[in-house]
This record gives structure tokens, C-alpha cells and sequence, in this order.
């Protein structure tokens, strides 16, 4: 009787082990260098490598299950040598400010771009057109509604590339359900608008990849958009990521790396030419939860957090723990084709973009480092250099125990690192010898900075917040402070001058977004973007920019303020539409941009205003509720 059912379970077994043969020659994971990407064979290889770990360890904590409607997924919480000069036309053309950036040759998406005669801006859900040069006859010659949540945008000649986020709807067959059944996914939108003619911007292409909208740079004339996607499990079914090309589809090739436990997520990276047509490369990569880019003009490198087991059960709970630790990938760009090359780890986390420095065919990485000692939980800062085969040549650990990392700037064979807890640490660290890195100098100053800004060669600005002692002990910030170190000395890094402006509750954009920052080292003139305040719940008192000439030897010299409310009206506390964001000049023109406003000052002279310009937008609670819309103005 048993012999009558063991022939059919041989055929069986054989004929699954032929399957199985069979699927492995059809669909072979793809070979990788040393420690590099595997790549998958399939979608469904994909798929069931993220069920099988699900599974196996964070069950359903990573992946939403659809039932009816699978609402769109949020991640959590969600440089240059020197100065950067301001292009010039040739032939005598106007001269003109541009966004500042981290790199030379890389430019970043912002929302505001310009050229020597108009301001493009991202406003109030709209593409305006402001021709604002002569400043005597500046107006809006075109506004365009927009579709989804505009972000960024990039300016190249007559084309300017627009980056949205917005939900789309697919109907689906998910488990448990006879029906297909309507589920909502995020994709990250690409317009590409020739702007040839200002008053009639046309659009001529739209490039989409799945995800929400991470990064950008562009470089070579190639935009490389990042998108980021949680993998959302619908029943037995996992949606791959996708791009589209107008009314083309492609689903990119997927990569893992097996050093990383997860949890994942989709991390695709699109390059295109920001042209009527041309070639699209896109692959995905399952990574961490990825939130620091950073490129030149030949690399990209990723970086993301890695917790790993022992910080994810306790490493906080055992003395010699070690914490989390920072992985970067780094991929050739190869003018449109990215291509990973290396995987590197380094100790302790990211502050931002500013934490990482391609030099020499080295990179170079700032960290805040977490350890759990018998004295309890500790913080130092490093700084670990990498040669090309990713390879650690170089490292100093341990700088400014119980302190974290607040700024870094990398310029050249040296390191500018703002530490900080109660006091400012301003180092001057030399990397000259990337196998031999070392402090040369150490500056103690109340405050610390945020962002840090090559003047010239031996003078660097920051900007930051100044500080005062409490009586009861410890330290309270207070106004925003803007510092001039004199590194001429790099034994010892001197204060040349500071500026503090406003009391407790002061703020500036740029203590958040580089991009905030105007600098024009030719003339050494500096625009702040300002709100003052004069304690913590008094409310503002005046919103605008300071203009600043500095030199090394009169230090911070006040040209004048631009207010960016009309009238003597203070701004509302309860709202910030006249919060400076933005500065840029075209010629000797200054224009402050705010979300509700432009104004035009000659920058010579920032008394003498030229005028402004209402943008569209509309001022929103922090509930959501509308509290009024600003008519949208019609070109003249």
C-alpha cells in the first residue's frame, strides 16, 4: 500500500528539484564585486526575499498590509574648495547670483532659481515667472498651477525641471477581497518646461519614479533623481518600483546588499537629461533608511544610519557597546549611467551633507560617535578617511568627548568642525596625510555655529546662535550670531569679529538650509536672512535680511536691513509668510524672497527700494485650515 503512493511522491520531488534547477539557470542572482550589490533575478525573487525576512523578524512593523485603501507611506521624520564666484555673461552681460551649493560643478534643486534677467519660483502651488530685471519695471509675466506638492526645481539654459510629489490610485486585487480594490501609491513627478518664451512656459515631458521625492543633484548636464519607497505589502503581493517616460513604463533592475538586516526600502535612482527626449538609466537599491546625499561632478555616495542588532537589543545596556554606525555607497555617475563602486561604514552618524568630502581620491567622513561605557552613555566626534577601494586610511577619534557634531566644513587638505554642549569648540583639523590626520588647533568661544562658509584661504563665517550662562547653571541660546574665524594661524584658530542680533527666539533660515546663505566673495558682501525676536514667547518683532560687507580687517560691517512686511507693521507670531528664505542679485539688485513677497533693493544701498511683488500662496494653521489665500496676480 505504501508503494502505491511513494512512486508518485519520487515524481513529485524530482519534478520540483527540475523546477527549482530550472528557475536557478533562467534566473541566477548576478555576481558582485567584493562586498557590492546582488542583484535580483526577479520580481518575485524580490518579493520573497522581503516576505521571508518580514517573517523572520519585524513581521508586519515595516510593511503596511492592504486591505481597502493603503494610504501613501512617509519615511520617519521625514562643498566646494573654495568660495564659489558669481558667474558673469560674456560679453558684458549682467552679473548674477546662483544658488549656493556644496560642490562646484554640482548644482542642488532649490525653489527659487534665476539667471541674468528673471526669478523662477516655486510659490503657493505655482510656477512664477518674475522679470525682474531692470528692477524699476519687475513684475510677474507668468504663473502656472501646479499639480501635486511642487518641492524643487533645477534651471539649465531654457529648460527648468519642476520635482512633485503626488498620490496616484491603482486599482489592485489584494487578499480577502473578491474585487479589485483602489490603493493609493506616492511617486515623485519630474516636468520639464521650456521656458523659451517667459510668458508661455510649455511643457514638454514628465518623467515619474515610485517613491516620494528624496534628493536631486545635477551635474554634466544630467539631473539624478532619488526617490525613496517603503516596500508595501498588498496581501501576497509586493509592488516593485516603477518609472515612467511620458506614456513609457520600465520597472528597474533591484539590488540588496547582504550586510544589512533592514529593515528596507526602495531606494531608486533616475538619471535623464533635462531635454524633449532623451535616455533614461534607473536601478533601485534595497537600503536603509537613507537621508544624506552628497555628490561631485564623477560620484554620488548615499549614506544612511545602520543600527545593526546589538543597538537594535540593547547595546545601550552593556558597557563597551557599541552604537550606531554610518554606511555610504558610492557610485560612479559615468554621465548618466551610475554604477556602484564601493561600500563603506563608518562610526557614529551624519549631521548632513556638509559631514562628507570627496578630496584627492579620498573621502572624508564627520561623525557624532555613540558609546555606552561604565560611566553611561557618551558622545565624541571622528573623523575617518577612505581611500578609493573604500578602505580606511585614516582616522581620529575621540574629539570633544560629551559633545555633538553642529557644523563641518571640508576645504581643501583641512577639516573646520563646530562641536558642541555648553561651550563652542572650533577646530582646525589638517588631512594633508590622509594616513595621518591630526588637530592642529582649538578655538573655545560662547555659542556655537551652524553653518560654516569659506571667506578666502585663512578666514572662515559661521553662523549659528550665541549663548549666554543661566544663573541657576548651564547655557541658554539667544540671538542669531554670525562669527569671522581667522585661520591664518591654524595653531591657533582666533575670533576676528561676531555679530549677534536679536534675544532668545531669533531665528535664520540658514541655520537650517544652506541655500539661505548669500555670499559674494569678490565683494565680501554678505545678505542674512533675519527674524528677531527679543525672548522666547514675546513674539517677532521684525522679519527681513541684514546686509553685511565683511572684511578681515573692519570684520562685520552693517550696509543697511531689508524689512520684508510693508509698512512699520511688525509680522503676525502666529504666522511666517514674511520669513526671508531666499536671497539672490542680478547686477546690483537684491531680491529677498519670503513665501508671500519679493523685494527689490539696490544691494549698494539696501535703503533705497525698488519695490515688490506679491507671490500667490496660501497661509495655513499648523492644524491645516486655511487662513487666508492670497489672490494669484495676472501677468501684466
Amino acid at each position: 500500500m505504501q508503494n502505491r503512493y511513494l512512486m508518485p511522491a519520487l515524481l513529485l520531488g524530482i519534478l520540483v528539484m527540475v523546477a527549482i534547477i530550472g528557475y536557478a539557470l533562467t534566473n541566477p542572482p548576478v555576481p558582485s564585486q567584493e562586498g557590492g550589490p546582488v542583484k535580483f533575478g526577479s520580481e518575485r525573487e524580490v518579493q520573497e526575499y522581503l516576505i521571508g525576512f518580514d517573517q523572520a523578524t519585524y513581521t508586519d512593523q515595516w510593511m503596511n498590509t492592504a486591505k481597502s485603501e493603503d494610504m501613501a507611506v512617509m519615511p520617519p521624520g521625514a562643498q566646494a574648495e573654495m568660495p564659489i564666484p558669481m558667474p558673469t555673461a560674456a560679453g558684458g552681460a549682467v552679473e548674477y547670483s546662483t544658488t549656493n551649493i556644496q560642490v562646484q560643478g554640482v548644482d542642488e534643486a532649490d525653489f527659487v532659481k534665476n539667471d541674468q534677467k528673471y526669478i523662477y519660483l516655486i510659490t503657493g502651488g505655482r510656477f512664477v515667472i518674475v522679470d525682474a530685471y531692470p528692477p524699476q519695471d519687475a513684475r510677474i509675466v507668468s504663473n502656472r498651477s501646479l499639480t501635486g506638492n511642487p518641492r524643487e526645481m533645477y534651471l539649465s539654459g531654457s529648460m527648468v525641471v519642476i520635482f512633485s510629489d503626488e498620490t496616484i490610485e491603482e486599482f489592485q486585487q489584494v487578499e480577502g477581497s473578491a474585487a479589485p480594490v483602489p490603493v493609493r501609491r506616492q511617486v515623485a513627478r519630474a516636468d520639464i518646461y521650456d521656458v523659451t518664451d517667459r510668458s508661455e512656459p510649455t511643457l514638454i515631458r514628465s518623467i515619474s519614479a515610485s517613491g516620494i521625492y528624496a534628493s536631486s543633484r545635477m551635474t554634466d548636464g544630467i539631473v539624478y533623481l532619488i526617490t525613496q519607497e517603503y516596500p508595501q505589502r498588498r496581501g501576497s503581493d509586493i509592488p516593485m518600483p516603477v518609472v515612467t517616460d511620458g506614456s513609457s513604463t520600465s520597472t528597474p533592475d533591484i539590488w540588496r546588499f547582504d550586510d544589512l538586516e533592514g529593515p528596507f526600502i526602495f531606494q531608486t535612482i533616475t538619471a535623464f537629461a533635462p531635454a524633449r527626449s532623451s535616455s533614461i538609466s534607473t536601478e533601485s537599491y534595497l537600503v536603509g533608511y537613507s537621508s544624506t546625499f552628497y555628490a561631485t561632478p564623477a560620484h554620488l555616495y548615499v549614506a544612511y544610519t545602520h543600527y545593526g542588532d546589538q543597538y537594535r537589543y540593547g547595546w545601550m545596556r552593556q558597557p563597551g557597546g557599541t552604537g550606531p554606525s554610518t554606511i555610504i555607497h558610492r557610485f560612479a555617475l559615468n554621465r548618466g549611467t551610475p554604477e556602484w563602486k564601493q561600500s563603506m561604514n563608518a562610526p557614529g552618524t551624519l549631521l548632513n551633507q556638509f559631514s562628507l568630502d570627496d578630496y584627492q581620491g579620498h573621502l572624508r567622513v564627520a561623525t557624532t560617535v555613540e558609546e555606552y561605557g561604565s560611566g553611561g552613555f557618551q558622545t565624541s566626534s571622528s573623523i575617518t578617511i577612505f581611500d578609493q577601494l573604500g578602505t580606511i586610511t585614516g582616522e581620529i577619534n575621540g574629539i570633544a568627548p560629551t559633545e555633538r557634531i553642529f557644523a563641518a566644513r571640508f576645504i581643501g587638505d583641512r577639516c573646520y568642525l563646530v562641536t558642541f554642549r555648553q561651550i563652542d569648540p572650533f577646530f582646525v583639523i589638517d588631512l594633508a596625510d590622509p594616513q595621518n590626520p591630526k588637530i592642529l588647533g582649538e578655538l573655545k568661544i560662547p555659542g556655537y555655529s551652524d553653518y560654516l562658509h569659506p571667506f578666502d584661504d585663512h578666514h572662515i563665517i559661521g553662523i549659528g546662535k550665541d549663548t549666554e550662562e543661566m544663573a541657576w547653571g548651564g547655557f541658554t541660546t539667544t540671538g542669531v550670531k554670525a562669527a569671522l574665524f581667522d585661520v591664518t594661524d591654524v595653531a591657533h584658530p582666533a575670533l576676528k569679529d561676531s555679530v549677534t542680533i536679536g534675544g532668545s527666539g531669533s531665528d535664520s533660515e540658514v541655520l537650517r538650509d544652506h541655500k539661505a546663505f548669500y555670499f559674494n566673495s569678490r565683494t565680501g558682501v554678505m545678505v542674512l536672512p533675519i527674524t528677531v525676536a527679543q525672548g522666547y514667547g514675546a513674539g517677532y518683532v521684525w522679519q527681513g535680511s541684514y546686509v553685511y560687507e565683511i572684511s578681515p580687517d573692519s570684520g562685520f560691517i552693517l550696509r543697511g536691513t531689508v524689512p520684508q512686511y510693508r509698512g512699520d507693521e511688525p509680522p503676525d507670531p502666529g504666522r511666517w509668510p514674511t520669513a526671508v528664505k531666499r536671497s539672490l542679485t542680478i547686477g546690483d539688485m537684491l531680491a529677498t524672497i519670503s513665501e508671500n513677497t519679493v523685494v527689490l533693493v539696490d544691494i549698494r544701498d539696501p535703503s533705497k527700494q525698488y519695490g515688490s511683488i506679491d507671490l500667490p500662496v496660501s497661509v495655513r494653521r499648523y492644524n491645516g485650515n486655511i487662513l487666508r489665500d492670497v489672490p494669484v496676480p495676472s501677468p501684466a
